[in-house]
């Protein structure tokens, strides 16, 4: 149970890192970066997360 709980973490962090990339490139490219439908839709509270990254960006 220990390498579950581990890997889901490791998990969040990939996550984190990629909603973070994902709102620093919203902010240089702004509204020509295409959207990322799976990163977007599929993980909640995304959506919210990449858009207040990329508030104050550009």
């Amino acid at each position: 149970m220990k390498q579950w709980a581990k890997h889901e973490e490791q998990i969040e962090r990939m996550m984190g890192a990629t909603v973070g990339m994902y709102g620093d490139l919203q902010g240089i490219a702004g509204k020509s970066l295409q959207e990322v439908k799976g990163l977007e839709s599929s993980v909640p509270g995304v959506a919210a997360t990449v858009d207040a990254l990329s508030v104050g960006e550009g």
